[in-house]
């Protein structure tokens, strides 16, 4: 078990940026994201990414669409689509894709 708002506070209190937990044969990261900044292009070549906005604003780039998030909304990034997140005001964003062996 895991409780986002516990980590997320915990992470805020000490200036962490990420913990990362494996539960039931899935990764789950819990990132806080800094407002500004560019973001950093990244691809899962073995698994797809749920990424879930626990609070703030979140975008989510692809080579040719952009998807925008809020708290409390989803979005699924597909096995190998190249994309990065970024905040205008910053986000704590949970990150969940299967372990690859």
């Amino acid at each position: 078990m895991t409780d986002f708002s516990e980590t997320f506070a915990r992470l805020a209190g000490t200036g962490g940026d990420e913990e990362t937990v494996t539960l039931g044969g899935m990764t789950i990261r819990m990132v806080r994201v800094p407002g500004g900044g560019p973001g950093k292009w990244d691809s899962h070549s073995h698994t797809a990414e749920t990424v879930i906005v626990w609070s703030g604003d979140f975008l989510v780039d692809f080579r040719d669409h952009s998807v925008a998030l809020t708290s409390g909304q989803c979005c699924v990034v597909p096995v190998g689509a190249e994309h990065r997140g970024t905040s205008r005001g910053g986000a704590n964003v949970v990150l969940i894709t299967h372990v690859h062996p």
